[in-house]
């Protein structure tokens, strides 16, 4: 088994390295690799007549399905391999190849120990749709129509042995002085869990079950998922009755309500990115459907991407600053990130936001995505170590992708105007009682955790210390106590007063937002609020000034 193990890794290696070649990328290929595994191809003819990064494109798409996944991985990474071959990688479509109906068969009957027939009525033998790691097939589970996706036999085994052999060849790679700054064993390792997950169809049941639950008050659908109908290499889904976005585009203006499906996509798409943190990472047009009365469904739930609340309040803010071509809190706040390393560097950056905010003033900021865009792939910002995280990439890539699929339905579609309210309330709700009191637990929790570690590092570095003979100190147990308590105060008066100045900061904008009741021309909420923080902050000076030793 070992033996022929080998011999596929050595097949598969010549073939990869071969396409390489072929494509005109032999100089990656150095004289170890070609000796090791016998390669004697040359460059085809036709691969002159492509650029480079199409002839990438096209060596992902002749070696198949690992190679076409992790060309859609790299995709996500225009800052480290260029906006325009990420372009171009973008463009890479599944092969999608049929498995045979006995062997789809056999994959259900080993997944639940039990014939097709015991457990579904009516299975299709023919697909409804194929793609690269599995088929959908049509049937009926307990009487409901159903989309059943069965995953293709050995995919598993295939891709494992792809990864292994890329593993094996990103070494020599890395040593190409062309391709260190790309980091490729890291790449790997990325696209690695990426392809994990994906095999794994019953983290794609659980990441559809989690979005059905938090978008089932809105007006897109999520398709049921039948669990118990479900394993690691079958997924059973409600079958959804309705069109690709891909044929709505195509489709006659008066077969549907084109600006509604544009406007409620792309509203359900924010509210994921911003408000929940959990959203469709891979909004291709054959992942977004069309149902009755114009209802926006997705499908497909394998990509998905997570965001912390401290970078959605981040890119609340990035998307505030852009819609008002604010150049230098825009910059402040990629400081804040840690996006800008070096504060030296501050207005030379600033000074190249400005010129790329000025580029779209006239279009008023309709298109936060092409400014956000043009920020990512902007060479003099790489200049000055600008690196953009790849979870700001993947929403970058994913309100661009919105905002284009938006603009084909509706040439009137304007993202800023969907942005700015979502945006807006996320960094309301920083504000709001329950954020501050989450954020005022989790800060008193740091500093009890940090008085409680500090008398055990002081004991510890002065047992250091005196070991040398120069300084030598000791502190008895209720000195250790009394240590721990003033740390305590200090955490009690830290949490009340960032308390005050939340309710503080929180009527301002009440005021400012000019809502509600008003009283002597003001809103009463904003007024009531600057009365509490101020019997607050009457209450934190007194007990300071009662504590002593200030």
């Amino acid at each position: 088994m070992a033996i022929e193990s080998t011999k596929r890794d050595i097949t598969r290696m010549n073939e990869i390295l071969s396409v390489l070649i072929k494509y005109g990328f032999g100089s990656f290929v150095n004289h170890d690799l070609r000796s090791k595994y016998k390669i004697f191809s040359k460059v085809a003819p036709e691969a002159k007549e492509y650029d480079s990064n199409t002839r990438l494109r096209l060596v992902f798409q002749e070696l198949g399905t690992t190679f076409i996944k992790l060309g859609q991985t790299l995709s996500t990474f225009p800052n480290l391999v260029g906006y325009d071959m990420a372009q171009e990688l973008a463009k890479l479509q599944e092969a999608a190849p049929v498995t045979p109906y006995p062997e789809v068969e056999k994959v259900i009957e080993d997944e639940f120990g039990k014939p097709v027939d015991e457990i579904f009525e009516d299975f299709t033998k023919e697909p409804v749709a194929s793609a690269s790691v599995g088929q959908v097939h049509k049937a009926f589970y307990k009487n409901i129509l159903v989309a059943v996706k069965v995953q293709h036999p050995h995919i598993q085994e295939t891709i494992a042995t792809d990864i292994r052999l890329m593993k094996k060849v990103a070494p020599y790679l890395n040593n190409v002085e062309a391709l260190k700054t790309y980091n490729i064993p890291a790449i790997i390792n990325v696209f690695e869990k990426d392809m994990r997950n994906e095999l794994n169809y019953t983290i794609e049941a659980m990441n559809a079950v989690h979005m059905k639950d938090l978008l089932k008050k809105d007006e897109v659908y999520i398709p049921d998922v039948y669990l118990e109908a479900s394993t690691s290499r079958v997924l059973t889904m409600e079958f959804l009755d309705g069109v690709s976005l891909s044929k709505v585009f195509d489709a006659p203006d008066s077969d549907y309500d084109k600006k509604k499906i544009a406007t409620m996509g792309a509203d359900s798409y924010i509210k994921q990115i911003l408000i929940y943190g959990f959203y469709h990472a891979d909004p291709h047009p054959g992942n977004i459907f069309v149902l009755d009365r114009d209802i926006v469904a997705f499908v497909d739930f394998g990509m998905m991407g997570h965001l912390s609340n401290d970078l959605r309040d981040d890119l609340a803010n990035l998307f505030i600053f852009i819609s008002q071509g604010d150049a230098q809190l825009l910059t402040k706040q990629l400081y804040y990130m840690d996006i800008i390393k070096d504060k030296n560097d501050f207005n030379d950056v600033q000074d190249e936001i400005i010129h790329v905010l000025d580029r779209y003033y006239g279009a008023q900021f309709n298109d936060i995505s092409s400014v956000m865009r043009e920020l990512v792939e902007s060479n003099v910002l790489k200049e000055y170590g600008v690196v953009i995280p790849r979870d700001l990439m993947m929403v970058v890539r994913t309100i661009t992708m919105v905002y284009d699929f938006g603009n084909e339905l509706d040439s009137s579609f304007n993202t800023t105007k969907i942005l700015k309210p979502y945006a807006k309330k996320l960094v309301l709700n920083k504000f709001s009682p329950k954020n501050i009191e989450r954020q005022s637990h989790e800060f008193s929790m740091d500093l009890d955790y940090i008085s409680k570690k500090i008398p055990n590092s002081i004991m510890n570095l002065l047992n250091i210390v005196s070991d040398d003979g120069q300084i030598k100190l000791s502190l008895a147990s209720n000195e250790l106590d009394s240590l721990n308590n003033i740390f305590t105060r200090i955490v009690n008066e830290l949490v009340l007063a960032i308390i005050i100045a939340a309710i503080i900061v929180g009527s301002s904008l009440i005021l400012h937002a000019d809502i509600g009741f008003k009283l002597f021309g003001y809103s009463a909420i904003g007024l009531v609020g600057f009365l509490f923080s101020a019997i607050l902050g009457g209450v934190l000076i007194i007990l300071i000034l009662t504590r002593g030793n200030y």
